[in-house]
């Protein structure tokens, strides 16, 4: 009996170890065993995180279930930190795995050398297909026009939501850079997908981060618990019906594949795969890995663009003095017989400033997404052991006062000097992250929203409906993306 109650001590004694914080490791705790230290979904992540900050400091510890975290909410850190070359892993979250079917696949949910691999393919790729330079201008332009026609058509004088039409426009511009291909704004394949996607999102940031955080729960719970609490089902359902649909564009693609005049990203991918086996073929690590990379350019390039022009639109309804000076650079800029162009950009920096300052204020991304270390690290005098993730508070730098005069006000004149000159490298500013795993589309990501914004705003003057007051309140209980809550306007026809 003795021998018993030893061994049970002993087994509890090691579990408490194992949830308590090594000594070495940032300032902050474990949490309660087996819970951790949950953030709370009553309140946006980045007010935990801040009340975290002041007890502990600007980089601290704490854990959300299995998985250990080492926050980091100081700007200068966290650009030391994602440059380092051992924290460039990914946490393995059910949500991210779960679309590349557990596999190591694509760009923005890869490691190690496929990660590797992949960027520099894309990288080397989409500056050959014009990505930041005019080659794209006319593609984004026919989109925009096309974009305000349709308002124009269906949102004039009256109260209307930005409906799916945003998101047409901007995932256009992705397919016809990855498929040579476009769809009308009610085209069945475009509702579809707009519809799947918004689906997923709310999914993802709905109940699922349990099992984010508690990765055993998908192996323990029952399949109908998994479905009816979580929606897993509904997620690998639009997961696989997402791969057919891709699968289809990658087989046309090699049908009509000609070696010596490549059209888009899958030509690019399929040549770029060819010499690994029979040029026609591709093996299911490639068809995978091929998926998943035009996977990540949809999710990456499309709904994070379409969402802040919501927050540009929404920003603008607010706030009509900044609205009627974006009006006046343009007038006294663009006739109005034709579109904004890159060629005006160099005179409408005042437009560039507001469209950086959406992004400033909306931090679409309040924590980004995590790196994981993947070997131990010495950061900053602290422990961060292999395996821990990283979190950097990107909404935290974009309001801090030391940055930004005006840290809570939409006040565009942040970026931009004593002369009026156009400062868009501004310490304290991550919309799309920073260090090695930052945004590869971020020079695509700005072209289109001057190109989308400058023709919404050269058409409409955007007003609140009468009587109504809108608010830049976010939902507070979706971690991930701070997506603007369901709005309408009133669009007023300028020319």
């Amino acid at each position: 009996m003795f021998i018993e109650i030893t061994l049970l001590l002993a087994l509890l004694a090691l579990l408490l170890l194992s949830f308590r914080k090594p000594t070495r490791m940032p300032p902050g705790t474990f949490g309660w065993p087996v819970l951790g230290e949950l953030p709370p979904r009553s309140i946006p992540i980045t007010e935990h995180l801040r009340n975290l900050k002041k007890k502990r400091g600007d980089i601290f510890t704490t854990k959300w279930g299995s998985h250990r975290i080492v926050v980091v909410t100081d700007y200068n850190l966290i650009k030391k930190a994602f440059n380092h070359p051992d924290i460039q892993g990914r946490p393995a979250f059910f949500s991210f795995d779960m679309f590349i079917y557990f596999k190591n696949a694509g760009i923005v949910r890869s490691h190690g050398s496929v990660w590797t691999e992949n960027r520099r393919f894309m990288l080397r790729h989409l500056r050959d297909l014009g990505m930041g330079k005019t080659a794209l201008e006319g593609s984004i332009q026919q989109e925009a026009e096309m974009l305000v026609d349709h308002l124009d058509k269906t949102c004039v004088g009256k109260p209307a939501v930005m409906d799916h039409s945003i998101n047409c426009a901007v995932v256009n511009v992705i397919w016809q850079m990855l498929a040579s291909k476009r769809y009308d704004v009610e085209d069945k394949l475009m509702l579809w997908y707009s519809g799947m996607i918004e689906e997923n999102f709310a999914i993802v940031q709905g109940r699922v981060f349990l099992i984010d955080v508690f990765p055993w729960l998908a192996t323990v719970l029952p399949s109908f618990i998994l479905n009816k609490f979580f929606k897993v089902d509904v997620l690998c359902r639009n997961r696989d019906e997402i791969q057919s649909m891709f699968k289809k564009f990658i087989d046309d693609h090699m049908a009509t594949l000609d070696p010596n005049n490549p059209r888009d990203v899958i030509d690019q991918l399929l040549l770029e795969r060819a010499h690994r086996d029979a040029p026609d073929f591709l093996t299911s690590e490639d068809e995978l890995d091929v998926t998943s990379i035009m996977g990540d350019m949809f999710v990456a390039g499309s709904e994070t663009t379409s969402s802040t022009l919501r927050w540009m639109i929404l920003y603008m309804a607010i706030n009509p003095e900044i609205q009627a000076k974006v009006h006046e650079h343009l007038d006294a800029v663009v006739p109005s017989d034709r579109l904004p162009s890159l060629n005006d950009r160099n005179q409408l920096q005042y437009v560039d400033a507001m469209l950086l300052e959406v992004m400033r204020l909306s931090s679409l991304l309040p924590i980004g997404l995590l790196h994981t270390a993947t070997a131990d690290v010495t950061f900053e005098g602290y422990d961060i052991p292999k395996g821990t993730s990283v979190l950097a508070c990107a909404e935290m730098c974009h309001r801090d006062p030391a940055y930004w005069k005006h840290p809570d006000k939409f006040y565009p004149e942040h970026f931009l000097d004593d002369e009026g000159k156009l400062d868009g490298k501004k310490e304290g500013f991550l919309p799309f992250s920073l260090g090695r795993r930052q945004c590869l589309g971020e020079s695509l990501a700005r072209m289109e929203l001057y190109l989308f914004s400058t023709a919404i705003l050269q058409r409409f003057t955007i007003e609140p409906p009468e009587g109504v007051t809108l608010s830049t309140e976010t939902d507070p209980s979706q971690m991930i993306f701070n997506f603007p809550k369901p709005y309408e306007v009133l669009l007023r026809k300028r020319i």
